[in-house]
This record gives structure tokens, sequence and C-alpha cells, in this order.
């Protein structure tokens, strides 16, 4: 561990401190943060999310509550907000900058947000077509590093000759490459399958004595026989690709490339019947998996086939050399983060949410935006949450997740899993706030938990399908050798393949979206047992099953003891008229050691008595207001849908007329009279 790396409990300390000082500055009483905490989470669900919670951030401020808030614990899209929010009121020192009242139209950067709701082609030479070039890009440089390598295996597997391989089956009677390493892996499936099988059978002899019988014993014996089961399905794969491709050949040799193509269609078929009918937050069962898995090994089989034809029929490798040569150029030179699509997408977030435009500053201020150069202001103090892909760890707990909660701070960075360091001196202390950000809406990435299936990885991979992020573990502290280093192409091409090594040791780990570790933001603030905690929730959710607040209620209790209490009846909408009785609700949480706090869960929902645009919009767009969150263009009369419908839920919870805007809301959540004691 990083002799600088430091404890939650040093960690939380600094941050008190420095939420009193946001407190003298905001006009308020220092109190006693450790007890008194106020905490807002705003959730991920892309610039839907973003929208909404602008909306609820102009209502909050309205009221006076906004002022009142300590930490802003921001997920994916609700970071896009957040982070603007930190960009002019701390970065900047401006004033609340998005506007509250109808008479100022909601200020200039209001009007270039609501502008910039296609933020991924907000024009200006940055179309359609700019967003579709930076995705090749990415694919064209990713196939350049790895294709020359999979073809020069290949050609070593084709080309080695180990002599006749037994039990290498015929096509039509005749040998077919059965003296090449593709028929030796056929060979070696079936020895390891034969053996498997002999294994099992001396295993069920031998526990007629004790100590076969005993736990350990048994556990060994099932570890070794799903790794040779693996092992044999694996090579028998491999070993087949010869004897497919020599039947196809011989039987339809002038068919053989639109027949290689089919496989791969039926893939794309069996992929979409997989897809058809999927709701969003909901993963694939059943039948639809079984067709999912299909589909996906259908692709990746029809590649190894290419890469087979392609080997084959090569008579000169001189090309192939000057492939290679190339490859090793682009994995020593090329870095990922910013040859990914993960640059193309920071960059146009950057543009939209801190504009420097509209805030009279150079256009590189925004990029200047340090994470450690952020001063305290009266604003909110920002947690960035992030998720360290581990599902290569030793540790249960992480293997099974997936991951931890990697956060992203003006004064620290880190996780439980990989300890936590000065944000000024993480990677040098270079790490800024668009990056930050950026990475917490990373949610197209391989090895989360909607992206865990083998062939699903191995093309995401191979065509540089990712918005995620490589950066420098903070338990590696940089050496003299290591102040210039970053991952590896081929090292991490390799981790992301088998999943291997993503853990919380490497030198360098893959951060992707918060949400794939907990989508709300709630997780951070229990852990710093907040006092008063509002929770906006804008992820869609069609079905109404609130598993991201299911998924953070069961992992606060597993890993703090804190238990959380409320009711979300009134917030399902009525299958009729599809409005719900309230788009808030009061909630209780009790810390481990007995302690109590108040939790208002606020979420995106109809309701009576909106203005009637709202309505329209409904009954035009039947799924609002959980459109999908791959949505990520939205025009005007979208973006009003959104941001409006936040603030007339944040004005309903507040009461402007009260001297406590805190109480209030929380009264109003518990449906509770100003006035009445509980």
């Amino acid at each position: 561990m990083d002799e600088h790396a430091k404890d939650f409990d040093q960690i939380h300390q600094d941050e008190l401190e420095r939420i009193k000082e946001r407190r003298r500055l905001a006009g308020q009483d220092e109190g006693d943060p450790a007890v008194d905490a106020v905490g807002l989470a705003l959730s991920g669900g892309g610039v839907r999310s973003a929208t909404f919670n602008l909306g609820l951030l102009q209502a909050l401020h309205r009221c006076g509550l906004l002022k009142r808030v300590d930490y802003l614990s921001t997920v994916s899209g609700g970071g896009f907000i957040g982070a603007s929010l930190t960009w002019f009121m701390s970065y900047l020192g401006r004033d609340f900058p998005f506007g509250t009242s109808r008479q100022d139209r909601g200020s200039d950067i209001l009007y270039w947000l609501r502008a910039r709701g296609k933020y991924l082609t907000p024009g200006d030479g940055l179309t359609v077509w700019a967003l579709i070039g930076a995705i090749l890009t990415g694919t064209l440089v990713s196939l350049l590093v790895l294709v020359p390598v999979f073809l020069l295996l290949f050609v070593l597997l084709i080309n080695i000759d180990l002599g006749t391989a037994p039990f290498f089956p015929t096509v039509d009677g005749r040998h077919v490459a059965d003296n090449n390493l593709f028929a030796w892996l056929f060979t070696l499936g079936v020895l390891v399958l034969a053996g498997y099988l002999v294994y099992s059978l001396v295993f069920a002899v031998s526990t007629r004595w004790p100590a076969a019988r005993r736990c350990m014993f048994q556990r060994k014996v099932r570890e070794r026989a799903g790794l040779a089961l693996m092992l044999a399905g694996l090579a028998l794969v491999l070993g087949t690709l010869p004897l497919v491709y020599q039947y196809l050949a011989q039987h339809a040799a002038q068919w053989l490339d639109a027949i290689m193509s089919s496989v791969s269609l039926s893939g794309v078929v069996s992929l979409f019947a997989g897809f058809k009918g999927s709701k969003n937050g909901n993963e694939a069962k059943g039948g639809r998996s079984v067709l999912l898995s299909l589909g996906l090994s259908l692709l990746v089989y029809g590649v190894f086939l290419w890469f087979y034809h392609l080997t084959w029929h090569m008579d000169n490798i001189g090309w192939l050399g000057a492939a290679l040569l190339l490859s090793l150029i682009l994995a020593l030179n090329a870095n990922i983060n910013h040859v990914s699509m993960h640059r193309f997408y920071r960059n146009r977030l950057m543009e939209a949410y801190l504009p420097c435009t509209v805030a009279g500053v150079p256009q590189e201020q925004a990029d200047a935006c340090l994470l450690h150069e952020i001063p305290q202001t009266a604003a909110p103090y920002h947690l960035i949450n992030t998720n360290i892909q581990l599902v290569g760890s030793d540790t249960p707990e992480y293997k099974e997740r997936g991951g931890d909660g990697f956060i992203l701070s003006p004064l620290y960075c880190g996780a439980p899993s990989t300890g936590y360091v000065p944000s000024s001196e993480y990677v040098g202390g270079s790490l800024n706030l668009a990056t930050a950000f950026a990475i917490s809406g990373a949610a197209v990435a391989p090895n989360t938990y909607a992206t865990r299936s083998r062939p699903l990885i191995f093309l995401m991979t191979l065509l540089n399908v990712r918005l995620g992020y490589w950066i420098r573990n903070p338990r590696r502290p940089a050496t003299k050798m290591g102040k210039w280093s970053r991952p590896w192409w081929y090292i991490y091409m390799f981790r992301e393949l088998t999943g291997r090594f993503l853990n919380e040791k490497r030198m360098h780990i893959h951060l992707s979206d918060g949400g794939h570790f907990e989508n709300l933001g709630l997780y951070e603030l229990i852990r710093r047992r907040c006092r008063y905690i509002i929770v906006a929730d804008a992820a869609a959710d069609p079905d109404w099953t609130f598993r991201d607040l299911s998924q953070v209620i069961q992992r606060v209790r597993v890993d703090f003891g804190a238990r959380v209490e409320l009711d979300t009846a009134p917030l399902q909408p009525d299958p009729v008229s599809g409005r719900s009785e309230q788009a808030f609700i009061h909630g209780r949480i009790t810390y481990v050691d007995g302690s109590e706090a108040e939790l208002l869960f606020v979420t995106t929902t109809l309701i009576d008595g909106l203005p009637e645009d709202i309505y329209g919009y409904r009954r035009a767009h039947p799924s609002y207001p959980d459109e999908s969150t791959g949505d990520q263009f939205f025009d005007e009369a979208q973006f009003e849908a959104y941001r409006e419908l936040g603030f007339q839920i944040g004005h309903r919870l507040c009461n402007e007329d009260d001297d406590e805007p805190l109480a209030a809301a929380f009264r109003r959540a518990h449906r509770l009279k100003p006035g009445q004691v509980e």
C-alpha cells in the first residue's frame, strides 16, 4: 500500500473540516457536521437524469434549501449537472448559475444547456458523422492492434507440425490438417474430457471411504472438475475450426464466404431475438438469455472462422510482419483513454456542462479545472462516484459485485479496496473535473454486471467498445521507472478479454460508470452518516421495481450495518391515469451505533397539478418520464419536459414561506403539516 494512502476515518475528518468552511462561507452556523451533515444524491440516468435534476436544483435553490446541502454525491448523468454546479459555484466562484425565475428565462447558462441536449452531436462541425467517425477510429485502431496478434497465433497453430494427432476426425473419410496445433488442441480436449470422466468415476468409487466424503476434499474435486471441463470445451471448440472450415470448403466452396458470414449473421439474428422485448433495467432471462448467449457465441465463432480463412490462404507472411510492426507501434504509443470513445464522450460532456463561452473564460479553462484545485465555497462538497472493475479479484465480495465504489473528489480519490490518496498526489494531481465526471458516466464497458458474457466481452474488447478509463492504482505509488507509465495495450486488452487480473492489486485499474456499483449516490452519504439525505432517483424504471434503491439498501446493511426504512407504495402510478399519489416519500436510516437519519426519496413520476405541456408530452411519448437511458439526444421539448418536471416536484417539496426549508421539505415528505409534530 502507498505510504501516502489514508484510511477513511482520516478522509472523513478532512472532509468535515471542509464542510465547516463551506458553512461559514454560506453564512451559516458551523455546527457539528459529524452529526448534522446534509447530503444530496443525484442518480445516474444519462441526460435524462441531468435534466430532471437541473430542475430540482433550481427549485431547491429557490426555496433556500440548496445552501444547506453539505455533500453533493453524484453518479453518471447526475454528475453531468453536478459537475456543472461545481464548475460555476466552486471553481469559478459564481452564484447559482441556472436561474430560478421565469422572468430571467433561466439565464444564458440554462439556454446553453437546453440547446445542447444533443451533446454528442452539438453541431458546429460536430455532427452525427463526427460521432460515427470517432467510433470507427477507435474500432479501427483496436483491430490494427489486436487482429495481427490473433493472425500470428493462427499462423503458428496451422504451421507448427507435431505429427499426426490421434482422435482427430476426418472429413469425408480424409484426414484434414491433422498434424497442426489445431488438431492437437482437439486431441487435448478429448484427452482432458476423458480424464474428467475417469476422474469422476474414481471420485465416485472413493466415496466409500470417509476421507473422500469430507467437505474440503469434495470442494477441491469440484474445482478441478470444473476447470477440466472449461479447458476441454475451449480446446474442442478451437480444435473444430479446421474441420468446419474444410467441410465448408469441400461441400460449398463457392458459398464459403457467404456461409461464414451467415454464422455471424445468425448470431446477429439471435442477438436481436434476445434483445427484442427487453426493458430498461432488466437483464435477459430465460429463453431470451439463451438466445443472447447463442448469438454472441456464433458471432465470435464466425470471427474465428474468418481468422482461420485468412491464415489458411496466406502464402506470404511478409505482410503479416508489417502488420505486426504496426500493431506494436500502436500498442506502445496509442493511449486507449484517448483513442476509444471515452475521449470524444468526455470532450462533448465538458463542452456542454462546463461551458467556457457563456462563462466568459478561455476555452482551455475547463481542461485546466483540476480536482485538487477546486476551492471550497458555499457550494456543496462534491463526491463523484465511479466503479473500479474487480471481476478478477480474489476477494469474494468484490468478485461477486464486480467492483467497488471508487470516489473522485477535491480532497481524495480511491476506494476501500485500493485505499485513498490525496487528489493533489493522485496521477501527479493531473486528474480534472471533466475527466472525473465523464468516467462516472462511462456506462458502456466490458466486464460489468450487464456485460459479463465471455463472447460479448471478446467482441467489445476487439472492437474497442468502451467508455471506461484506465488509470493508476492508488495503492501502487509511482516509481522512477513508473512515473511515465500507462497501461500497455496488449496487457490491458488481455485483462479485459479474460477478466483475469482486473483486481485491486494491479498497477493500473479500470474505472467505469458509478452505476455499475451503486446508481443512486446514496452509498457514500450513508458511509459518512449524514443526518439528512435527499436522493433524486432519475434512472429509467418503467416497471417501478426500484431496483437501484433495493440494491443500495441491501449493500449499506451488509457493509455498514445501516437499516433503511421507507415505503415506495405512494410512488407507484395508477395503472389507468399513469399518475402517482406523490413524487417523494420520507424514510429513516438507523446507523449501526443507533443514531438515526432522515431520508427524502424523490423520483421521476407524473402527479396531479403539473403544467399541461408535461401531460401533452406524455401523450405524445408514452414512455415518458422513463424513456431509455440510451436516448442521449434531447430536443427542446424533451429537455423542458424533464427539467420542468424536476422543478415542479422540487417546488412542491419545498415550502418557500418556511424559515427552515430543510425541515419543511422533510415534513412534507412525511405528509405532515407545518407545526405538526411526530
